[in-house]
């Protein structure tokens, strides 16, 4: 049974923030948890926007992130202050999401550079940071039970429900948020980096990046900085990746 509807009950939504500290906010249909979550971040209590079904989600870039009711899970994470930048935070949030389910029993698990969660051969997460001043929020959708994919992601993206996976999606929201916790602590910093340095399905590959605002090219991804770069070895020399857009080529 999945229960992420229950938050819909004030009680119930209060019991569940106290339990994971935070403040929840729950919408059957919102255009965008993301959106909504920046709105709120100046707010000093750290909160979480859920929605059931997103009308008007991002992707990253100019991409959307639609979705039908009742099979992702769509939320959205306000902290202040801002744990890490941006990019990097992005890639911790990755992290979080493969350290949240694999006491739900998925394991086979890799993280694509820079926001990518595949299962297998497909896609089933992806994530969104946006930083305003003292505050960051982070965005993540999972692919929790749909029954198609969009046309442009069919070969590409894959479901937990597909892969085997029946998956609560309110307890999956209360693992992801207990780890997003604890990668935002410095502490726990290296351990998440080299996490997701031995989740990589990125490191070791020939890659195409188109980076922003410049003209793609290919190399081969040879590490991942501290920073949360990319370090791509190309004929000409090393380029370190801050954003960009990276294909896997074989």
């Amino acid at each position: 049974m999945d229960r992420l509807a229950l938050l819909a009950d004030p009680a119930v939504r209060s019991a569940f923030g106290r339990e994971i500290g935070r403040a929840v906010e729950y919408h059957a249909s919102l255009g965008s948890t993301q959106d909504r979550a920046r709105e709120l971040a100046r707010n000093s209590v750290p909160m979480i926007v859920v929605a059931d079904q997103q009308t008007a989600g991002h992707g990253r870039g100019e991409k959307a992130w639609l979705s039908e009711p009742g099979a992702s899970l769509l939320a959205s994470w306000t902290f202040r202050p801002a744990p890490a930048e941006p990019g990097l935070f992005t890639l911790l949030a990755g992290v979080a999401v493969t350290m949240a389910l694999r006491p739900l029993g998925v394991a086979d698990l890799g993280l694509k550079w820079p926001n990518d969660v595949w299962l297998s051969n497909g896609k089933i997460a992806g994530v969104l940071a946006h930083a305003t001043g003292d505050h960051l929020v982070i965005g993540i959708g999972v692919n929790v039970s749909q029954r198609e994919l969009p046309r442009d992601l069919a070969n590409i993206a894959t479901t937990l429900l597909r892969a085997g996976h029946d998956i609560d999606r309110l307890a999956l929201l209360a693992r992801i948020t207990a780890e997003l916790d604890r990668v935002a602590d410095p502490a726990n910093r290296e351990a998440a980096l080299a996490e997701w340095r031995k989740r990589s399905i990125t490191l070791t590959r020939d890659i195409e990046v188109t980076d922003a605002g410049g003209a793609p090219f290919r190399g081969r991804a040879i590490a991942l900085a501290d920073d949360g770069a990319l370090v791509v070895e190309t004929p000409y020399g090393q380029q370190r990746v801050i954003a960009g857009e990276v294909r896997v080529l074989g």
